[in-house]
């Protein structure tokens, strides 16, 4: 993954006060310019999806869908992806479609 890791909470805590924000079924995603020339990506599932087996699946499911779609990701961007509790049982092409139909909406997808 090209794409940096956001880790400080101070970096989660202004992408979900100041970023722009779109859901789908399955996941919801903060966006906001972060000025370079690199995506910095960080994610978060709750403890209400599920036991640490399950958490971490989705967490796997989540950062291949992004993982596959990395190179027509607009860059400069610092995105959150957060799993939502019906994620907990769905399957790779459900997580990855949904996480598209998401990017494209806020704009950062590109089509070619």
């Amino acid at each position: 993954m090209n794409a940096q890791p956001i880790k400080l909470n101070k970096d989660f805590r202004r992408l979900y006060r100041s970023g722009k924000s779109e859901a789908g079924g399955f996941v919801v995603v903060y966006a906001k310019p972060n000025k370079r020339d690199y995506n910095r990506v960080g994610f978060t599932v709750g403890k209400q999806l599920g036991k640490a087996v399950v958490r971490n699946r989705t967490k796997r499911l989540m950062r291949e869908s992004l993982r596959l779609v990395e190179d027509r990701l607009c860059v400069g961007y610092d995105l959150i992806i957060v799993a939502r509790n019906r994620a907990a049982d769905k399957t790779y092409e459900q997580i990855s479609k949904d996480l598209r139909y998401v990017l494209r909406t806020l704009g950062i997808l590109n089509e070619n």
